[in-house]
């Protein structure tokens, strides 16, 4: 049975595993490998998942079976407007069973009345379809540099 909870420092091993199974999973046809490892080298080592951790006003939470983390969620205070999710990620085995929907639940209820946003990568149409099942609606479509590749995101937005 899959629990949620608040992300720990001990659980950054697992963070890590998830992220790098899904990132290479869920971007392999989108982006270039050497911009997924540098995402993954930057924003997913130790360090800065500990800074992540530790923010107060950051939410982090994981979703695990067994002891296991099977997926993660992370949304920060977006200046002026409500929470940006800036990570959902669960891996490909556990993916389209509802642990991407408890993970969200978890999230939503602990950030009511909030507007709720994410930028997701254009191609990504899977993210896309998830967040347009949980009443996100796109808002607009941006060009944004990553790692040297110029990439295509739409940014989605939930009242």
């Amino acid at each position: 049975m899959i629990q949620v909870r608040k992300a720990t420092i001990n659980d950054i091993l697992g963070i890590q595993q998830v992220a790098h199974i899904t990132w290479h999973s869920a971007y392999e046809r989108i982006m270039r490998p050497d911009t997924r490892a540098q995402v993954l080298a930057e924003f997913y080592n130790e360090e800065s998942l500990k800074r992540s951790l530790e923010r107060k006003e950051t939410l982090f939470l994981v979703a695990e079976e067994q002891d296991r983390i099977v997926g993660f969620v992370q949304a920060l205070p977006r200046p002026l407007s409500g929470y940006e999710i800036t990570r959902i990620y669960i891996l490909p085995q556990w993916q389209r069973i509802g642990v991407g929907s408890q993970l969200y639940a978890a999230l939503a209820e602990q950030l009511p009345d909030q507007t709720l946003w994410s930028i997701v990568q254009r191609d990504n149409q899977a993210a896309i379809a998830f967040f347009q099942k949980h009443g996100f609606v796109q808002q607009r479509q941006l060009e944004l540099p990553l790692f040297g590749e110029n990439l295509t995101f739409v940014e989605l937005a939930k009242q």
